[in-house]
């Protein structure tokens, strides 16, 4: 299997690899996606709106490995150094195709980034890797091809480390890992702050007051995410309803287009999303709907449904990172960074999205960045009337990562078993 799965590693600048797909274990079925989207469950009548507050100062924590934990990054800006890089290789381990318009997509930008910052480095790109073994042999072939960084865009801790101790010259960095290394790292995205944004923006829009949102598995970036948009959508829309659907999958386009047309047969007239196909953008174009994107750019694919959609910007955090590697000053963090820090930027807003919406959202993105403004902030309450977060509490940024095994109330569905 390894040989029909590692094909000889490319450089970007001269082509990629393109390896067979694994997605994850499928385990929902079709009549599953219609059940969850006939609305059995409903929100509970008291609206958790998060208050205006001071945010809650980011701390450093230690972890298992001995690294910090930090909310810093590489904002703004990347300026192009002077000089020959072309003794550095970086090779990046995705689960998808560089293609696909979303997640990986957002990763090949951030290594666009690091070829404009370091001259003649090369950048390798090593595409459809599935979690397990697969992942493991993938990084020993990073190693062997000559990688001096090695960045995974998903969840390959579990694949990674044992690599990483045998080859501890070579620098790991991985998406959403918790257990570091001297030569391991980890980083993630507060999707949560540009996802209250398009909540926002979906709340404003919906005139059903249901808005459907196909998502991939219960992880807690993904129920944190949400959560904001809910409670986002919620902000400017106290009667909107967020019709959450897991499919257990991050791309599988026949699945993700029953579960797109079962929501909009219930009544939803804006469609968000956090699995990886583009039928969300054709299914709302055809019901008159509207979609929102995640980390998409759809603007020119169904321009007329087009919504909204924040986007991951890892292209400043990537050339931090290798540019303290070739300095000698790379130390193992996790990193977690949002608006402030650059790592959320905005896809252009469609046609339906009014000035008078714009300044509303621009208000609010203010509010998050300079820290007025806490979403999490107490009370809070989940979808079955349970106190989560008490009055007076918060989820301090740097601890978000933890959660959330919990949907606020506003969502419609359950959190799989």
């Amino acid at each position: 299997m390894r040989n029909s799965l590692h094909a000889p590693m490319r450089s970007s600048r001269h082509g990629r690899v393109r390896l067979t797909t694994r997605l994850a274990g499928l385990l929902v079925a079709a009549s599953f996606v219609a059940a969850a989207c006939g609305g059995d469950d409903s929100s509970s009548d008291t609206t958790a709106a998060a208050s205006d507050t001071t945010a809650a100062a980011s701390a450093t924590t230690a972890t298992s490995g001995g690294a910090a934990s930090t909310t810093a990054s590489a904002a703004g800006e990347v300026t192009p150094r002077e000089g020959d890089f072309s003794d550095w290789k970086v090779v990046v381990i995705m689960d998808g195709s560089m293609d696909d318009g979303g997640w990986n997509t957002a990763h090949a930008a951030g290594g666009k980034v690091i070829e404009e910052t370091y001259p003649g480095i090369e950048v390798d790109y090593v595409e459809n890797i599935a979690p397990g073994q697969t992942a493991t042999n993938a990084f020993e072939d990073a190693v062997s091809a000559g990688a001096d960084m090695v960045i995974g865009t998903t969840f390959y801790q579990d694949d990674m480390m044992d690599v990483a101790a045998d080859n501890p010259d070579v620098k790991f960095l991985t998406w959403a890992g918790y257990e570091t290394a001297d030569n391991v790292g980890h980083f993630d995205g507060a999707s949560e702050d540009g996802r209250y944004l398009d909540g926002m923006v979906a709340g404003m829009l919906t005139k059903s007051n249901i808005i459907g949102y196909p998502v991939g598995f219960p992880y807690n970036e993904v129920n944190r995410a949400v959560n904001a948009f809910t409670m986002g959508a919620r902000e400017v829309n106290p009667d909107a309803e967020v019709h959450v659907v897991y499919v257990n999958t991050w791309y599988d386009p026949a699945l993700e287009q029953q579960a797109a047309e079962a929501l909009v047969n219930a009544g939803a007239d804006v469609l968000a999303h956090e699995v990886g196909a583009q039928v969300y953008a054709t299914v709302a174009a055809q019901n008159d709907a509207h979609v929102i994107g995640y980390t998409n750019d759809w603007s020119q694919l169904e321009p007329e449904a087009w919504a909204s959609s924040f986007l991951y910007n890892w292209g400043p955090f990537y050339a931090q990172q290798v540019g303290d590697m070739i300095d000698g000053d790379w130390k193992p963090a996790i990193t977690y960074g949002g608006l402030k820090d650059g790592f959320i930027t905005f896809a252009p807003y469609g046609p339906d999205v009014t000035p008078e919406m714009l300044a509303k959202v621009e208000a609010r993105k203010q509010s998050i960045i300079d820290g007025s403004f806490d979403m999490f902030a107490g009370p809070i309450t989940d979808n079955h009337g349970n106190v989560v977060i008490a009055e007076g509490d918060t989820v301090p940024f740097d601890h978000r990562i933890d959660c959330c095994q919990w949907l606020v109330d506003g969502v419609v569905g359950e959190i799989p078993g």
